[in-house]
C-alpha cells in the first residue's frame, strides 16, 4: 500500500480557559496550576496486507524538542524519509524527499492561502495552491504545472465541503472550466479521535492523506465517484471498523477496499509516545 502526498486540508483548533485572576477577590497570593492539554502523539503506523500478521509497511515518526515532527521514514513497501524544517512560530517552510533522489518542498504563506512548491521527476515545477476559509480549513486545493517550455496548466481543482463538526463530507473534482464536477469523494463517519490531529496541519495532510486525517473523526467509510458521460460511476470504495482504546483513539483499523470487483483488507496498527 502506497502512501503518496498531496491532500491537504489545515485546521486549527483554539483553546480558551478562564483567567483565574478574574475570580480572585482578595490578596491571596497562591497561585493556580492551569492544567495544558496532553497531546497524542503517533510514534508509529504498522500497515499489514490481507492478513494481521502481514505486515508490509511500517511508518515512524521522530518529534524535535518543540514537539513538532521533525522526519517521517517509510520501510517496507515503499522505502521514503521525509525531513521538515520549521520557522520560529512553528509554521512548516521546507520539507526534504529522500527516495533514491532527492526533493525539495518549499511553503509560503497569505493570509488566505498556502503555496507548496517543488520541481517534479521530469523537471517540471508543481505548485499547490490551499485557499483557506476564515475558519482555517482548506476549501480548495488547485494544482498548477509549468513545463520545459514555460507553459503553465492546471492539473486538479479540489473543493472541500464540511459538516457542522469539521469532517469532511465530499470533495469535488473541478474540470478546468471552474464549474464542472467530474468526479467527487463522498465520507461517512462514526465516532473516534483523530490520532493524527496534534501535529502539524499541513505536514499530516502532505505525508498522510490515505489516512484522511483532515478531518475531526477518521472515516468510516469513502466512495469515489467519477463523471462518464454525465452519469457518475462509482469508482473505488472503502469500509473501516475500528478498535478503540479507552481514550477513543484507535488502535487499529480494518479496511476493506472494492475496485473493479475486486476486494482487499488492509489492517492498519497505531502506537503512541
Amino acid at each position: 500500500m502506497k502512501y503518496i502526498p498531496f491532500l491537504c486540508f489545515l485546521s486549527i483548533f483554539f483553546i480558551s480557559c478562564d483567567d483565574p485572576s478574574l475570580d480572585q477577590q482578595n490578596n491571596e497570593t497562591d497561585e493556580e496550576v492551569i492544567p495544558m492539554p496532553d497531546l497524542t502523539r503517533l510514534s508509529s503506523i504498522q500497515i499489514a496486507q490481507d492478513v494481521m500478521t502481514n505486515i508490509t509497511e511500517n511508518i515512524s515518526i521522530v518529534y524535535n524538542e518543540e514537539q513538532l515532527v521533525s522526519q517521517v521514514s517509510f520501510t517496507g513497501a515503499t522505502n521514503v524519509v521525509y525531513d521538515f524544517d520549521y520557522t520560529a512560530n512553528n509554521r512548516l517552510v521546507t520539507a526534504t524527499k529522500v527516495a533514491g533522489s532527492t526533493i525539495l518542498y518549499n511553503f509560503t504563506y497569505t493570509d488566505d492561502s498556502v503555496f507548496l512548491d517543488y520541481t517534479g521527476s521530469n523537471g517540471e515545477l508543481v505548485q499547490k495552491q490551499l485557499y483557506t476559509d476564515t475558519q482555517n480549513r482548506i476549501n480548495r486545493v488547485v494544482t498548477r504545472m509549468t513545463n520545459g517550455s514555460g507553459i503553465t496548466s492546471q492539473t486538479e481543482d479540489l473543493r472541500f465541503q464540511y459538516t457542522a463538526n469539521f469532517n469532511v463530507d465530499r470533495i469535488n473534482r473541478i474540470d478546468t472550466n471552474g464549474f464542472t464536477i467530474i468526479g467527487y469523494s463522498e465520507f461517512t463517519y462514526e465516532f473516534n479521535n483523530n490520532p493524527f490531529r496534534d501535529m502539524n496541519d499541513v505536514l499530516r495532510l502532505i505525508i498522510f492523506p490515505e489516512f484522511v486525517p483532515y478531518t475531526r473523526y477518521l472515516p468510516s467509510s469513502r466512495m469515489d465517484y467519477t463523471a462518464i458521460s454525465g452519469v457518475f460511476v462509482l469508482d473505488r470504495s472503502s469500509s473501516c471498523s475500528y478498535t478503540l482504546q479507552e481514550d477513543q483513539f484507535p488502535s487499529s483499523r480494518e479496511i476493506t477496499k472494492t475496485e473493479s470487483g475486486t476486494s482487499a483488507t488492509i489492517f492498519e496498527f497505531f502506537n503512541y509516545l
